[in-house]
This record gives structure tokens, C-alpha cells and sequence, in this order.
């Protein structure tokens, strides 16, 4: 392997599923990429395995939802894209994005002492620390009319980034991002968090091949995620829209309910806690 995070030190964290591990089989190691996710789906599209991961010390071009600029510096965070080849329906693609913030979530708070940092989810899948945004999720998915060929999911976590490094981020003199170093006060290992990001996955984008299984992902995301029941800013292709969250559908989907009392699910939008931002 060509980067400094590899299989062999990974493997030592990960959680074995049965006989044989199916998440995290093959991890494929770089020094630097302009995107994990360019790999990673062209290797999908090639027809590599449920579990491929591809991860980078360093991503000179990273992106996140509507082509957003993912900025990490070498070495310091964790940039990864995995592949996943659920058993499912196209249709139910959209709890992947659900079941990789559980994931997330999950790892990150891990590394909290019990009781310590308040981790929540912003629909439908950034990660907060205390109030402040420390990983991002892409999730592009390829299949037929019925059935999900696969799904690429790109997570980048800040993870050993100094506070003033977190700062220069965010507006002057308002720190929105953070990072585990920034929160805890030491670095944190990087093969540990990706092999907790993928044990969480292993569980949770399991949920999603069954039904019962499904509804079940979807109470404990929303048992999770802060924006239910906040007032909250959506901003989607439709428009701008302003309410109340009150809760999350079976698909995902985040309900707003206006002052006027009319509710709208919304499956693609960005989010701004009034709150919060």
C-alpha cells in the first residue's frame, strides 16, 4: 500500500461479521487522490466487491453533496470511499445516506469518554460535534428501475486538525467546523476511526436489505438526528422554505410543517438549524 493508513493496522479494530468480514475485505491505500469517489465508482462500475474501500491520506479535490469542496490537509484527517452492493430495491437507496451517519456518528463518538461531546446528526447526514460540523457524506448510487447495482458512499472526517485550523474554516470569529483533536485535546488514530466508521456501516447498511430491519434504522436515526423537531431553513431546487422538522419518513425523507400547518417532505435540500447558523 501507498498510504499511511493500511489494511494490516485496520484490520486489528474491526469487528469480524460471522465466518467472513464482507466490509472492508480490500482496502486500497493512496498517498494522495483528487477524490476517493473517482476510483472508487469507476472500480464499482468495473464490478469490484461489496466492501472495496478506497482511502487517501490526501484529497487535493474532494467534494461533498451538490459538488461542495471537501478540504483536508495531508495525513491529518480521514478521506474514504467504500463500496456497498446491498440486496435491495432502488427505491431504498436513500436510507444508505441514514445508515452511513449512524456509522459515523457511532465512530466518532467513540472516542469520547463516556458521557463527554454531544455528537447529533443534521439531516440528512453531517455530523456535528458540540454544535460544530466535523464529517460529511456523499452517497451516489447506480442501478436499474427495481434493483440497486451499487452505491459509493464518500465520508471525510476532520479528524486531527488543530482548533485554529478549524477556525480559519469558518466565518471570523464563528468556528463551524471542529475536529476530534480540536474537541479532545489529542490526536486520534486514523486506522481506528475508519475501522469504527466501518463496523457501524457493516451493521447499519445491513438494516436496509430487509424490511423489518428498515424500520428499525429509521427510529434509531431519528432518535439521532438534531434537526427533528428544531425550526429550521430548507433550501432545495423547488426553493426556499422555512418551519418546523418534525420528523423523518420511512424513505428518509424530512418532514417540514410550514406555520401554515401544510406539510412537505423533502428528499434533496440543504438544511440551516434557525438555531444554530
Amino acid at each position: 500500500m501507498d498510504g499511511l493508513i493500511d489494511w494490516e493496522e485496520t484490520k486489528r479494530f474491526l469487528r469480524r461479521s460471522g465466518e467472513k468480514r464482507r466490509l472492508g475485505a480490500v482496502i486500497r491505500s493512496f498517498r494522495e487522490l483528487p477524490s476517493t469517489q473517482a476510483p472508487a465508482k469507476e472500480a464499482a462500475r468495473g464490478g469490484a466487491p461489496h466492501g472495496t474501500v478506497f482511502v487517501a491520506d490526501f484529497q487535493s479535490a474532494g467534494r461533498g453533496r451538490r459538488d461542495r469542496l471537501w478540504s483536508s490537509s495531508p495525513g491529518v484527517d480521514l478521506t474514504f470511499s467504500a463500496i456497498l452492493r446491498p440486496n435491495v430495491e432502488t427505491r431504498h437507496s436513500s436510507l444508505l445516506n441514514l445508515a452511513a451517519a449512524l456509522a459515523a456518528r457511532c465512530a466518532i463518538e467513540g472516542f469520547f469518554p463516556p458521557g463527554c461531546g454531544n455528537i447529533e446528526i443534521k439531516w440528512p447526514n453531517d455530523i456535528l460535534a458540540n454544535g460544530k460540523k466535523i464529517c460529511g457524506i456523499i452517497c451516489e448510487a447506480a442501478g436499474d428501475a427495481k434493483r440497486l447495482g451499487y452505491a459509493v458512499l464518500g465520508i471525510g472526517i476532520n479528524a486531527n486538525g488543530r482548533a485554529e485550523d478549524m477556525q480559519a474554516l469558518g466565518p471570523p470569529g464563528k468556528m463551524k467546523a471542529t475536529s476530534l483533536m480540536a474537541e479532545l485535546g489529542h490526536a486520534v488514530s486514523l486506522p481506528e476511526l475508519l475501522a469504527g466508521v466501518l463496523n457501524g456501516l457493516e451493521e447499519f447498511s445491513g438494516m436496509v436489505e430487509a424490511e423489518g430491519d428498515r424500520a428499525r434504522l429509521i427510529e434509531i436515526y431519528r432518535s439521532r438526528c438534531s434537526t427533528v423537531g428544531r425550526s429550521v431553513k430548507i433550501q432545495s431546487d423547488e426553493g426556499e422554505f422555512t418551519g418546523t422538522a418534525i420528523g423523518v419518513a420511512e424513505d428518509g425523507a424530512l418532514v417540514l410543517k410550514a406555520e401554515s400547518g401544510e406539510e412537505t417532505a423533502f428528499r434533496a435540500a440543504d438544511v440551516i438549524h434557525a438555531t444554530m447558523e
